[in-house]
């Protein structure tokens, strides 16, 4: 805790990060060696996501594993004849947008088509006018929604302070190990108004919680987690949340 500076009448409520009632409690279960702080640390007090080795954690969810499918095009009388695909990649959930640039021409379309993950071949839908060089061939997969958080990191004292005359910290170091909640009452900060039943959300960017109202969607850049509002307060108040843990 940092030094003190302020004096209370009472006692506060509680901690972010800390469990809210001895109701049952659910945790994330992990392989041997357990869950992990991934690169840069963990927030304690927010949600976060088993990366795509399954034992690292961030605040963040896992980024697109899908290799870069690469192709290249021929040219014939100044328009694109075909597309090679040289490499289709792999992860690949959606179908990749083609973008033909550069060659000295303009005009060229053309759609790929994927199997089991790979692009497995790029059909040219418009040869374009003009082409002297064979163009760069761009594959952009559409950005999908995040999943839901793993869990919660809850607050086990395992935060280390490594900074000189760091007075506090909310996070754990990476490679220290991480308990995810997955149900169970915890307390935490709500970056907004949150009302009891309210659907809790988190930010995809760093883990932080928010609350909408049921039948909402997310805001951009938070994805729903599954818990709701127990206990309420005002915008940047401690709350506690709650997922069935049966």
């Amino acid at each position: 805790m940092p030094f003190p500076n302020t004096v209370n009448y009472n006692w506060p409520v509680s901690f972010p990060g800390a469990w809210a009632s001895e109701n049952p409690r659910r945790s994330v279960l992990a392989w041997a060696n357990g869950l992990r702080a991934g690169t840069g640390g963990v927030s304690v007090a927010a949600f976060a996501w088993v990366q795509a080795d399954g034992a690292s954690v961030l605040n963040t969810p896992p980024s697109d594993a899908a290799a870069t499918a690469t192709a290249s095009a021929g040219v014939a009388a100044g328009g694109v004849s075909a597309i090679t695909v040289t490499s289709g990649g792999s992860g690949y959930g959606a179908v990749p947008t083609v973008t033909l640039s550069g060659g000295g021409g303009t005009g060229a379309q053309a759609t790929a088509t994927i199997g089991n993950g790979v692009v497995t071949g790029i059909t040219v839908t418009a040869p374009g006018t003009g082409y002297t060089t064979a163009p760069t061939i761009t594959l952009s997969a559409p950005v999908a929604t995040p999943a839901a958080p793993d869990g919660f990191v809850v607050r086990e004292q395992q935060g280390l302070m490594t900074q000189y005359l760091q007075e506090a910290t909310m996070t754990i170091p990476q490679g220290f190990m991480v308990t995810l909640a997955d149900g169970g009452d915890v307390f935490c900060a709500c970056a907004s108004d949150a009302a009891r039943g309210d659907v809790v959300c988190a930010s995809v960017t760093d883990g932080g919680i928010t609350a909408v109202a049921p039948g909402t969607d997310a805001p951009d850049g938070y994805v729903a987690t599954g818990w709701r509002v127990a206990l309420p307060a005002a915008t940047g108040g401690l709350i506690a949340i709650t997922k069935d843990a049966s």
